[in-house]
């Protein structure tokens, strides 16, 4: 029985058909189903269901393309008014759902269930006929798998019947679309298949009315094209065959600018050439297998490479290693043995490797003379060709008759090995798993070369030369989409085409799905699949084109994994972060360190994601490709429940917590200068984080996109203590390093999440945070409406640390403005309550202040009795960060006092701390001040350098009081023993 092509003439399936006992396929469904592939239908005991209106039914098609997998709320709302909803959209969703639930009602049984964040359709698989249409073609390929040629067509064409037209047809919603173009591919892919079967079976007659139907609906798809011209040419009219491949050629030039593919182009040179391989008995044969009856006609010098592209670009250092390696030593010595020349190509799914490859190949092809074998190994799909059915094939190739190769491993590599002694021939094995493929398909004579492609690096190759493919850069990447687009279309808009490069990763494949899906739509500017790329739901399911698509090479990938590491890689996925560290993986999972290493190298070696070296002593950090982390958030939003993430989430965010407060524990000797809140730690091994922590300013370094991105995700899910409490951790590294903008973001989203949920506390400490950059920035008005609140919170909350804290503020605060009196009352309060908090480190502080403000007066007496007491508390307390203020201080006093040399000593002593740490802000006033020595000195020279580099780094931390008051001492010599004072928003 033929089925149309289009599906659009075939016959609704019975509500009872297909028969599951005639097909082997699973048991009777129940009685209401759903019906995708068409428009969409259900029915309850066959009768048809009216499923309301056009809001209604789109809701209803986003669940059921995905049943019994929780669609967030925020999905079902894009899915009905794309990026534009009304501010009723929650409530009307619910309505919505509501009447769905009383139209498809069955017994007690909630057929729409509510399950957090949105809803699910609870419906068994089998009741859908998407299900079954994937359920027959599975069957059907096992049974092409296993030889049984006539059953998997059957299969197939029993699937096919399931279709009505389009699927999901007359829903004009972007994410159902989305949904419903993956189905209508699968049934393209399943017509295609069970036409390539018809024909192996000499169906060649019956089908061509039904290709020519295809064709014309899909014309630019080239399988469907070949195949009829393969059907006509063997129901002998071939001068037909002919004029469609010209019809096809002359489309694709005048309407994509390109040539036909290599396949097609081969085909027509085959059908001109009448070439027995065309032939049915021929084909019948190869597929019979190993012991076909009789030997096949082939030539003894194989030319199995695959055609070159034309659009091919940059690559010219990896194409110079490639011959380096594969071509012969001219100095080598004459006769002596030698093993295969063997280049391995790794890289991540996209990357270009086999492209690469065959280029190569072509390239070197001449030194060859005896021919190049080509074999797809299938790398990761199921089923996947062995070593040896691949060595059976290149013996076919060599000249050797099929019923000659023998069944034992053993003797078939002596045979294979003893053909190509003597020969000069280039293998290229694409594709492999393992370094045993490659080393089974490898011959023994060093007069061959073998390139071998590969995800994963085959680094036990004895003697293999390794190539690490990475991604096109922006100009490769551009140059590349304007050979398919063409010059004129692609400066139309530079900008769109730089944003699709970098939309693509820079990898050749998504470039490739990307330039031929705006070849095929020329009314489209660039800027159009710019925007579709851009909403990460959707990303992946742009990036199809016809038979390219990009998830499935991630898939097969992610597929090939063990449970553990699918897992890790779901749930790395939950990050913001741009990268991360290793430790966050047994976060993540709840593992050791050793087992959570483990799980993601494994996912290192899959090319899954991406590792470097961090900073030193930082060990490695790790990084997920854009389009990676697209696909692994698609599978994380289908395999997981929600509880688990929000598990796995607390855990990541209670340790970075717990490691930013260990970091500033150590840097300054105690749990000083910080509140804290309620909000649980997940604790590392001691041993582990001291080894990590061994540079605590350095380790928070390495950390700050991380702990910026994870305050502002604590947030956003709604997890305001970790929000607030890791936002005022992270001051530590913020003050010090000048990083203002990621300082305010983390001090405004804390603010924000602790007034949504009336956190005292966590107010108290992010209003305090905000201050302390609204004054180390110069805006002392804005700092001290927020530490007037803070300091009421504090208050009312009757906590002594956070309250001196903020009075220390507020006193410098107040002596900035000129109000030294008040100044004064609130530091003597603020020291009162750091008494009674115990907090060290924030009297050496207060005591500061206090000092800056006598040395200012020109009372020096008074000025250095505080900081003989705050040089006490700092060294009681161990810390030599909290030392560092103090140690300036000392060197302005003696400054001051004309004690040049005991100044020098302070200001260097200072200056060494701060660089150990880090500390721009430290680094600045201690450069500063030695300027300032040297000028006493009578050393203009140096005392300029010192403060140019003084001004230099204060302009990098963005303290604008910080830089007026070192160009004043740069420029105004006289008055640099006047203003010598470095500001009083000392780091933290």
């Amino acid at each position: 029985m033929s089925t149309s092509a289009c599906g659009t003439d075939a016959a609704p399936a019975p509500a009872d058909a297909p028969d599951p006992a005639a097909a082997g396929s699973p048991a009777p469904r129940p009685a209401m189903q759903m019906r995708l592939l068409g428009p969409m239908e259900a029915s309850l005991g066959g009768e048809p269901m009216l499923l309301g209106g056009s809001r209604q039914q789109t809701v209803l098609a986003a669940l059921a393309l995905e049943a019994n997998r929780v669609i967030p709320l925020d999905r079902l709302i894009r899915a009905v008014w794309d990026d534009a909803p009304p501010s009723t959209a929650r409530s009307q969703i619910h309505i919505c759902i509501s009447a769905l639930r009383r139209i498809l009602s069955v017994g007690d049984a909630p057929v729409i269930v509510t399950r957090s964040p949105g809803y699910l359709l609870a419906l068994p698989q089998d009741n859908i006929d998407a299900h079954w249409f994937d359920s027959l073609v599975t069957q059907g390929r096992a049974a092409a798998g296993q030889g049984h040629t006539a059953a998997a067509a059957d299969s197939l064409r029993e699937a096919l019947t399931l279709w009505r037209g389009p699927a999901l047809s007359g829903i004009p919603s972007r994410i159902v679309q989305a949904g419903a173009t993956k189905l209508d591919e699968a049934r393209m892919a399943a017509t295609e298949e069970r036409i390539r079967l018809d024909l192996r079976l000499g169906r060649h007659h019956e089908i061509i009315g039904e290709l020519h139907a295809l064709t014309a609906a899909e014309p630019f798809r080239e399988t469907p094209q070949a195949q009829l011209m393969l059907a006509l040419y063997r129901s002998g009219r071939q001068a037909e065959a002919l004029e469609t491949y010209q019809r096809v050629r002359a489309t694709f030039a005048a309407e994509l600018g390109i040539e036909p593919g290599e396949e097609l182009r081969r085909l027509h040179h085959d059908i001109l050439a009448r070439h027995a391989r065309l032939d049915l008995a021929v084909q019948q044969a190869e597929h019979a297998g190993d012991r076909a009856p009789g030997p096949v006609e082939i030539v003894s010098t194989p030319r199995q490479l695959p055609g070159g592209i034309d659009d091919f670009v940059g690559r010219t250092r990896e194409l110079d290693r490639i011959r380096a390696a594969l071509l012969p030593d001219p100095a080598g010595a004459p006769g002596a043995p030698a093993p295969p020349r063997v280049m391995a190509i790794s890289g991540q799914a996209g990357a270009g490797k086999s492209t690469l490859a065959v280029r190569a190949a072509h390239e070197v092809s001449e030194v060859f003379g005896d021919g190049q074998l080509y074999a797809d190994l299938g790398g990761f799909r199921d089923p996947a060709r062995s070593a040896h059915e691949v060595m059976g094939g290149f013996l076919r190739a060599l000249g050797v008759a099929a019923h000659v190769i023998p069944d034992d491993a053993r003797e078939r590599t002596e045979l294979y090995r003893s053909r190509l002694a003597a020969a000069r021939v280039l293998i290229v094995i694409d594709n492999a798993v393992s370094e045993q493929q490659v080393t089974r398909l490898s011959p023994g004579s060093g007069r061959c070369a073998v390139i071998a492609t590969s995800r994963s690096r085959f680094t036990g190759l004895p003697g293999a030369h390794q190539l690490d493919l990475c991604v096109l850069g922006r100009k490769e990447s551009e140059e590349f989409l304007t050979r398919i687009l063409g010059a004129e279309r692609a400066a139309a808009d530079p900008a769109a085409l730089g944003a699709l490069a970098r939309r693509c990763g820079g990898l050749p494949l998504a470039l490739r799905i990307a330039g031929a899906r705006l070849a095929a739509r020329a009314h489209w500017p660039v800027g159009r699949l710019v925007e579709r790329l851009g909403d990460e739901d959707q990303l992946l399911g742009e990036l199809v084109h016809g038979e390219l698509q990009f998830r499935g090479c991630l898939q097969e990938s992610y597929e090939a994994l063990d449970p553990a590491a699918r897992a890790l890689f779901r749930r790395l996925a939950l990050l913001e972060a741009p990268d991360f560290s290793g430790w966050i993986a047994a976060a993540l999972c709840d593992r050791s360190l050793l087992e959570a290493e483990d799980l993601l190298e494994a996912l290192v070696d899959a090319r899954l994601i991406e590792a470097g070296s961090g900073a030193r002593g930082q060990g490695s950090r790790y990084r997920f490709p854009d389009l990676v982390r697209a696909y692994a958030r698609e599978r994380l939003r289908q395999e997981e429940p929600q509880a688990e993430h929000r598990a796995a989430l607390l855990r990541t965010l209670g340790t970075w917590l717990a490691l930013a407060e260990e970091a500033h524990r150590k840097e300054y000797g105690g749990d000083f200068l910080l509140v804290h809140g309620d909000a649980p730690r997940w604790r590392l091994p001691k041993a582990f984080t001291d080894r990590l922590l061994r540079r605590p300013m350095a380790w928070l370094e390495s950390e700050r996109r991380c702990l910026t991105a994870a305050v502002l995700q604590a947030a956003d899910h709604q997890l305001p203590e970790h929000c607030w409490d890791l936002a005022l951790t992270s001051t530590t590294l913020f003050a010090a390093g000048g990083h203002f903008a990621d300082w305010r973001q983390t001090a405004s989203a804390a603010i924000g999440a602790t007034e949504q949920y009336e956190i005292p506390r966590g107010r108290a400490a992010s209003h305090y945070s905000m201050g302390s950059l609204h004054s180390a920035q110069g805006r002392l008005d804005q700092a001290a409406a927020h530490f007037d609140t803070a300091l009421g919170l504090f208050t009312a909350l009757g906590d002594d640390r956070g309250a001196g804290l903020v009075l220390t503020a507020l006193g410098d605060v107040s002596r900035r403005l000129g109000r030294d009196a008040t100044a004064l009352r609130q530091w003597a309060a603020g020291l009162r309550a750091l008494c009674r908090a115990g907090d060290r480190v924030g009297q050496a502080r207060v005591l500061c202040a206090m000092a800056r403000a006598g040395i200012a007066a020109g009372d020096y007496p008074r000025a250095r009795r505080h900081l003989v007491k705050a040089l006490g508390a700092c060294r009681r307390a161990g810390s030599s960060r909290a030392e560092a203020p103090v140690r300036l201080l000392f060197g302005q006093l003696h400054l001051r006092t004309g004690r040049l040399g005991s100044a020098e000593r302070g200001f260097h002593w200072a200056l060494r701390v701060a660089r150990a740490d880090g500390d721009r802000a430290c680094e600045v006033r201690a450069l500063h001040g030695l300027g300032l020595v040297r000028r006493g000195q009578g050393r203009p020279g140096p005392a300029r350098t010192a403060l140019s580099q003084a001004l230099e780094l204060a302009r990098q931390t963005g303290d604008r009081e910080l830089v007026d008051q070192v160009g004043r001492s740069l420029v105004a010599p006289s008055q640099a023993g006047e203003r010598s004072c470095p500001p009083s928003h000392d780091s933290v």
